[in-house]
């Protein structure tokens, strides 16, 4: 099992997301609080943590703490904006503090749709910088992008152009939106994805990537919008692996651990009628918000479903 530990460093940032699932309340973490929690860590014998939420880079410890986890062995990563790695400086900081890779978040290959969904000025630019920075000081990198109505259509340009720009870059993540908590205003409502439409451009984007020999994982989409792509499903391979991940939340949340029946949200009655349904997550708040999502129940033999769980599990 690849159990993972997401820990809020912070949360406060130096972008405004529209689509923001957790937004700003200024909390911190303390030096002490976070050295507790990576023992507690250590003693549940998890994999990797992931430094994140919202911009780990705006805390001063940070270094500090990529530090101490590399001296107990602890995998570690961060997922950033690139604000701040867009300097130099930073970066090398970062990479003699011994961090080993970074998902940046991209969120189109346009400067104008990224800069408009960040709400912030020169937020792309400083982006492509702070790749060609950490790839210079040969820290690992990966591209997360959020599917969303702003650049659903382009899902495959994107990681064209990312590719073609830097080579090295051999991963990439997409994740469906949270609305939960994102803001209310009628600009984030605009951003929610239309499922029929970025089926296509994100099929044509996993294909690509695949023939060049390039990995990928899919949060939040359903099997039915994925065929073919199944074993990619982040919640699916959690499913059938039995994962878990724990996430320690700046707010009255705290610590929640998520085993499998996180990753199962409420289902249509045509699901059950699909050979996946015990495999699938299906999608996330969807009455609330994306009520308008057709299901495709699939009718897979079971050898093809046992092709989906080897691939996954292999």
């Amino acid at each position: 099992m690849a159990n993972i530990w997401y820990i809020q460093v912070n949360r406060h940032c130096n972008n405004a997301c529209h689509f923001c699932s957790n937004p700003s309340n200024w909390n911190n973490i303390s030096y002490e609080r976070w050295l507790e929690l990576i023992d507690d860590f250590i003693e549940k014998k998890y994999l990797g943590i992931i430094f994140t939420w919202w911009e780990p880079t705006l805390s001063s410890d940070l270094a500090e703490w990529i530090e101490y986890a590399n001296k107990k062995g602890i995998e570690n990563r961060m997922i950033s904006n690139g604000m701040m790695c867009s300097s130099k400086d930073y970066i090398s900081k970062l990479s003699k503090s011994w961090l080993k890779l970074i998902h940046f978040s991209v969120y189109s290959c346009y400067e104008k749709i990224h800069d408009f969904l960040t709400d912030t000025p020169w937020s792309w630019k400083k982006l492509m910088m702070s790749i060609t920075n950490a790839l210079n000081a040969w820290i690992r990198v990966q591209i997360n992008t959020v599917i969303n109505h702003y650049s659903e259509n382009h899902l495959d340009e994107t990681v064209r152009f990312i590719t073609r720009t830097f080579p090295p870059i051999k991963h990439f993540v997409w994740n469906n939106l949270d609305p939960l908590m994102m803001r209310k205003t009628k600009t984030a409502i605009s951003t929610l994805p239309n499922f029929r439409i970025f089926k296509d451009p994100l099929a044509r984007a996993m294909k690509f990537l695949e023939a060049s020999w390039r990995t990928f994982r899919v949060e939040r989409v359903p099997l039915c919008y994925i065929e073919w792509f199944e074993w990619a499903s982040t919640e699916t391979r959690k499913i059938v692996k039995d994962e878990e991940r724990i996430v320690h939340f700046l707010d009255e949340r705290e610590t929640v651990r998520q085993y499998w029946k996180y990753w199962e949200h409420d289902k249509n009655k045509d699901c059950k009628q699909c050979s996946l349904n015990s495999i699938c997550a299906w999608i996330y708040k969807k009455d609330d918000y994306f009520s308008n999502v057709n299901v495709y129940p699939q009718k897979l033999s079971q050898e093809r479903k046992n092709i989906i769980i080897k691939k996954i599990l292999k």
